[in-house]
């Protein structure tokens, strides 16, 4: 590294003035080739701009003029030598040639077919210039410089001029230096000129190279790449001619241009590896001090990770100061690492000691403590990153699939958002848990985010308290609403059979005191086992009385939680039977008969005959919710609710193998 960056600054500095200078000629290179590309174009274009205005002055021959074509022939064959062309020929609106001073006066002149600047000479009353094309007389490759003829201020000719490929390519010669390649290409893109010529092969009238030929037509374009037909690569510019539409084309090697800073580029590498090679011979002999006192250095360092020992002095002072510095930190550290060892504990059993979850996240979401009432909540024995989704993905209520408590954490620690009691269900083990997380970042003076801490406690069981108290609350309004229902109806029955006041007083009294019975039933189930048959007799027994009622089955002793849950069904089917079944009206009937199947599964059918007409409710109240919720809580129970038109029929199957099932309980705390 010394040695390389000892020899970069001289090597940069040698490679800028380098590239600096060979830059500066390879620019005068490109602008003396762009010169003469625009000194070549303005030559051809003022050589075609003279022949232009020696044809106009010809065309104003006063000889012309008075239609003595003998005489002006002889004129023009003295110009046509003067301008250096092949022939000056005058046409006919028709084609028709008039004069060419390339044939005898005598021979008679063909009539020329394709003759297009002549026409666009007559037509437009401007110079025209043609491209390639060949002459009448011999086939030559020539182009064509046609103004228009006015007699009486009237266009009655065209007059041409053809120059031959020869004389245009004597126009390049002062400008296309050795090594260079310029040619003059029509507006079909073919060659009127080029040099130099190439060995054995004339080019002229051949398209010209592919990579000028997709530019034609544009007004310049500089430094094209470029392959020529030797296959040697160039930069090929041009420049289009508006007065002839003709291109301009140069071409020079790449070579010429690229070869020096090449060769320039080659002898600086050169050069920077043995700068390179020099410097690294020389700073390894000069680090060798450097390196055996760092070597100390090391050692010292090693030292320090078991003990602060004292520095060893060497030979390089710098060194000597840095073990100095780092012995001194190492004293302040150690020290440093008891206090904070000490706070550590002290902060971990603080946190152990407390009866809530606690989390503290580091800015990187790296967890530094977390107590072990934390993971029992969360139900997982670790936890290294609040990122990690393997110990905290576990499905949550509402169908969100991230932990809350990551939730929680990562909007303190990075959204810098405190989260105050925020109560989710936690599933741990297949159990539902209510946890409340507060989450709160924790930041410096100047207001950067240290870490962020989270505490959960767990609130399931006020949950579950509070949850059992509505339940409960709403039983007894639902239980006062038909304690009522049920003295009202005993009042009305009691009525009916009543021929005295005497004995509605004492039949009304007798079954208040046969509903209190059933009520002290259930109070008293709460404890002991119930008899089946003593279950239904008391709950029925403020009801009707025997010549209403059927009641058979076996002797069955109920568990006491499935006595309370059979004692409030039947009390709820009573109770409706009361109100709108067969017990509504003086002769209606009710059969209740049980047996016991050997699995032991009991079947209670409940039958009500000889009452009003019965249809199906179209909603369903509060008994029959009750009823079903009752019997719908267990695998093995069931019930069944026919309302048949002569009478409501109820059809429960339960099983009291299992005296020790506190599903009776939930069903009664859930209704």
């Amino acid at each position: 590294m010394l040695a390389l960056v000892t020899s970069l600054p001289i090597t940069a500095a040698a490679a800028f003035l380098a590239y600096h200078f060979v830059s500066e000629s390879s620019q005068l290179l490109r602008t003396e080739y762009e010169d003469r590309l625009r000194l070549m174009r303005n030559a051809t274009e003022l050589r075609i701009a003279n022949v232009i205005e020696d044809l106009q002055v010809l065309a104003l021959s006063p000889l012309l003029q008075q239609g003595r074509l003998t005489e002006f022939r002889a004129h023009a064959v003295e110009v046509v030598s003067l301008i250096g062309g092949t022939a000056i020929v005058l046409y006919a609106p028709d084609g028709q040639q008039l004069v060419n001073t390339r044939l005898p006066p005598d021979q008679p002149l063909p009539r020329r077919v394709s003759f297009e600047a002549e026409r666009r000479a007559m037509e437009t009353g401007l110079p025209q210039v043609s491209g390639l094309q060949k002459a009448v007389v011999d086939g030559q490759p020539i182009v064509t410089i046609a103004v228009p003829v006015r007699v009486d201020g009237q266009i009655r000719y065209a007059l041409n001029i053809g120059l031959s490929t020869n004389y245009l390519s004597a126009l390049m010669d002062d400008y296309v230096s050795p090594g260079m390649v310029g040619s003059i290409i029509d507006q079909k893109g073919l060659l009127l000129a080029r040099r130099p010529l190439l060995d054995g092969e004339d080019l002229i009238g051949k398209p010209t190279i592919p990579e000028v030929l997709a530019r034609l037509g544009e007004a310049s374009a500089f430094w094209i790449k470029a392959m020529s037909r030797k296959g040697v690569p160039t930069y090929t510019s041009l420049l289009r001619s508006p007065q002839s539409g003709w291109t301009i084309n140069l071409a020079i090697p790449r070579e010429v241009v690229e070869g020096p800073l090449h060769r320039t580029v080659e002898w600086i590498l050169v050069l920077a590896a043995l700068a390179f090679l020099l410097s690294l011979w020389l700073a390894r002999q000069f680090s060798a001090k450097f390196l055996t006192a760092l070597e100390g250095l090391e050692r010292y360092v090693m030292e320090l990770r078991r003990h602060v020992s004292e520095p060893i002095t060497g030979s390089v002072e710098e060194v000597n100061r840095m073990q100095n510095v780092l012995h001194q930190v190492g004293r302040e550290l150690a020290g440093a690492e008891k206090i904070i060892e000490r706070e550590r504990s002290l902060l971990r059993a603080t946190v152990e000691s407390l009866p809530i979850g606690v989390l503290l996240v580091a800015p990187d979401g790296t967890v530094t403590l977390i107590n072990n009432q934390m993971l029992r909540l969360w139900g997982i024995d670790g936890l290294t990153s609040v990122d990690d989704p393997e110990p905290l993905g576990r499905p949550v209520d509402k169908g969100r699939d991230t932990a809350e408590l990551a939730v929680s954490i990562v909007r303190a620690l990075r959204d810098g958002v405190a989260t105050e009691t925020e109560e989710v269900v936690h599933r741990v083990d297949g159990t539902e848990r209510n946890l409340v997380i507060t989450a709160v970042p924790v930041r410096d003076d100047e207001g950067e985010t240290l870490a962020a801490v989270c505490g959960c406690y767990d609130v399931t069981a006020l949950r579950s308290a509070l949850q059992q108290q509505r339940g409960l609350l709403d039983e007894i309004n639902h239980r006062v609403k038909n304690t009522l229902s049920t003295v009202q109806s005993i009042a009305r029955l009691s009525r009916a059979s009543a021929h005295s006041l005497e004995g509605f007083a004492s039949s009304f009294e007798e079954r208040i005191l046969a509903l209190s019975e059933a009520y002290n039933l259930l109070t008293a189930n709460n404890w002991v086992g119930a008899s089946l048959q003593d279950i239904v007799r008391r709950t029925l027994a403020p009801y009707a009385g025997p010549e209403r009622l059927s009641i058979s089955g076996p002797s069955i002793l109920l568990p006491p939680k499935l006595a309370l849950a059979l004692s409030a069904a039947l009390q709820e089917l009573s109770t409706n039977a009361a109100k709108y079944g067969a017990l509504s009206i003086p002769s209606g009937k009710v059969d209740v008969i049980w047996s016991r199947a050997k699995s032991g599964t009991i079947c209670l059918s409940w039958t009500e005959s000889d009452g009003p007409a019965v249809s199906k409710p179209t909603r369903q109240g509060f008994g029959t919710r009750m009823i079903q919720t009752i019997f719908a809580t267990e695998p093995a129970w069931t019930v069944k609710l026919d309302f048949e038109p002569a009478g409501l029929r109820c059809t429960m199957r339960f099983s009291a193998s299992d005296p020790t099932s506190d599903a009776s309980s939930r069903v009664m705390l859930t209704t």
